[in-house]
């Protein structure tokens, strides 16, 4: 029995021990991050120097997702834990609090407000921790300079030693942001003041930085009633819109029901693609064609 016993606390004992190195177990520092964007974005600027954990699973919405408590140990060893401050990735930071750096990739973001488009800002919306504030900040080129700009900064606190290495690759992603920034422009300059239709409003920033609008169906983290539905069907007939977009994370059905009223189609967009760069100009493209098919 004595012998069991032994065992079993040897067990716990090199488990603990094994948690509490990840990070250096393979010669890289261990991160966790909240969400997808934000992940592929460290991946790029901490390259093989960083093993990273990314938190949200692939398909789900950051609005409603509850980490499990085997999700959130996951985490631990983690060295910094990046965060947007959705309320999941809040839940993450207070496990972590005293074990990891906590760091806010958006600060220094100017923030715009949470609007669907109609009458209404999003206002207490599930996914919003900064009052009024569209939580999507990674969703434009100049912000995604910003964010990699934080986590440069972050990875050199934490590695010194990678300090040439972070920077080199921060550089070569700025190169990248501003290019794509410019292709983007060119490519929906002529659309300046239009309208796109959503279901979910994610693409305030994206919006912004393109002087488009983006109008959404789901109001308030609700699905719109039949009279907003209706409205939002005028807007969209008076506009010639022939495209809705719907988010890969939520039911299309309400986007489905606007396009066969419209005589349109259904084409999806994903705000939380690993793959940032890739993903914005996917974005770019699939807005581009939904103004070009617009009818007359």
């Amino acid at each position: 029995m004595k012998h069991l016993i032994f065992s079993v606390t040897a067990l716990v004992m090199l488990a603990f021990a094994a948690g509490c190195s990840k990070q250096k177990s393979d010669n890289r520092l261990k991160v966790a991050c909240g969400i997808p964007p934000v992940s592929g974005i460290v991946e790029f600027i901490g390259g093989d120097r960083v093993n990273t954990i990314c938190v949200l699973p692939q398909g789900r919405t950051p609005h409603d997702f509850t980490p499990r408590n085997d999700t959130i140990r996951e985490t631990s060893g983690a060295a910094i834990f990046f965060t947007t401050g959705m309320p999941f990735e809040n839940k993450i930071a207070g496990f972590l609090k005293n074990r990891a750096a906590v760091c806010d990739v958006s600060r220094d973001i100017n923030r715009i407000a949470f609007h669907d488009g109609g009458d209404h800002d999003h206002r207490h919306h599930d996914g919003c921790t900064h009052d009024d504030h569209d939580p999507h900040v990674w969703l434009s080129p100049e912000n995604a300079i910003i964010i990699a700009g934080n986590i440069k900064k972050d990875l050199t606190e934490h590695d010194p030693e990678g300090k040439e290495y972070y920077q080199k690759n921060f550089d070569l992603f700025k190169e990248k942001m501003i290019l794509l920034n410019r292709d983007i422009s060119q490519k929906l300059s002529p659309f300046a003041g239009q309208t796109f239709f959503v279901y979910h409003p994610a693409f305030g920033y994206f919006a912004h930085a393109y002087k488009l609008k983006q109008r959404a169906i789901e109001l308030n983290g609700r699905e719109a009633s039949p009279a907003q539905l209706a409205a939002i069907i005028r807007e969209a007939k008076l506009a010639g819109v022939s495209t809705v977009f719907v988010q890969e994370q939520f039911n299309p059905r309400s986007a489905e029901a606007l396009a066969r009223q419209i005589n349109g189609r259904v084409a999806s967009l994903d705000p939380l693609a690993k793959d940032l760069p890739g993903n914005l100009r996917k974005t770019a493209d699939a807005i581009y064609d939904g103004f070009t098919s617009k009818k007359e």
